[in-house]
């Protein structure tokens, strides 16, 4: 029974591979019509917690200050929220939303933490699909991935998946990510205009994210910070950083887009 289930695993990359659409470097920018913009957690999922404040609150303040900029400064691409409110999203159904969308790009937005009492860190990461290394994000791989316990029939829907298992692991690291060359290109860009606002940055990094995967499109996951970092936390939850954070993403599409004009 594992050998047929790795089979099929293996027949459905074969397929989402020969039907996926990449976007060919060096074209040009106009056909970058759509990017999905993905506000992590929300509803009844708060995400990470701490001095006061709710992961689902911050990364819904930056996705609407993002798309705020991206409509003023590059009003011929279409800016597609996958939650403008507090609501809980599925996972799927954020991916669902990239696909139908016609999206040329997702990016998700979310905040770092580390347990209580466990000193934390601070700092960006910046990630893309693929196989996880370290424990670092590995830690970060299970807290975001354990999004999917709070759906109804979760292991139907996600074909027996625990997120805590070590067969969760393997399930999305044989996933190939079609989209490699586009995500790691956005994400470097990404992480160059995070290290420019004079923030740590872990640097741009690769995990099997759910969300990722399911987009189905060029994705990269952006950690802005640590909410239990405490100064962080300040940052984070203050209108000037989530305004930062939207401009520093801004910059990085838009010096994308120059790139392959």
């Amino acid at each position: 029974m594992k050998y047929i289930i790795q089979s099929l695993l293996f027949l459905v990359v074969f397929i989402f591979s020969a039907y996926s659409r990449p976007l060919p470097i060096g074209s040009n920018p106009q056909t970058i019509k759509t990017i999905v913009i993905d506000a992590g957690h929300g509803g009844k999922d708060p995400g990470a917690l701490g001095f006061g404040l709710k992961e689902k609150d911050i990364t819904l303040k930056i996705a609407l200050a993002l798309k705020k900029i991206l409509n003023e400064k590059l009003p011929q691409i279409k800016v597609v929220l996958t939650r403008d409110t507090d609501k809980f999203i599925e996972l799927s159904k954020r991916g669902e939303i990239a696909q139908d969308s016609k999206a040329d790009f997702f990016i998700s937005i979310h905040c770092n933490s580390v347990p209580k009492g466990v000193k934390s860190p601070h700092g960006g990461a910046f990630y893309i699909l693929g196989t996880n290394k370290g424990q670092e994000r590995y830690n970060a791989y299970i807290r975001e991935n354990e999004v999917v316990i709070f759906e109804d029939n979760y292991k139907d829907m996600y074909c027996g998946f625990d997120p805590k298992s070590p067969e969760g692991e393997i399930f999305h690291s044989i996933m190939k990510n079609v989209f490699r060359n586009e995500s790691l290109n956005l994400a470097g860009k990404i992480n160059t205009e995070y290290i420019k606002m004079q923030r740590y940055s872990y640097g741009v990094k690769q995990a099997p994210f759910i969300v990722l995967w399911q987009s189905g499109v060029p994705a990269v996951l952006v950690e802005t910070g640590y909410i239990s970092h405490e100064s962080e936390a300040k940052y984070l939850g203050s209108a000037k950083g989530q305004e930062e954070i939207a401009g520093m993403i801004y910059n990085a599409i838009n010096n994308y887009i120059a790139e392959i004009r």
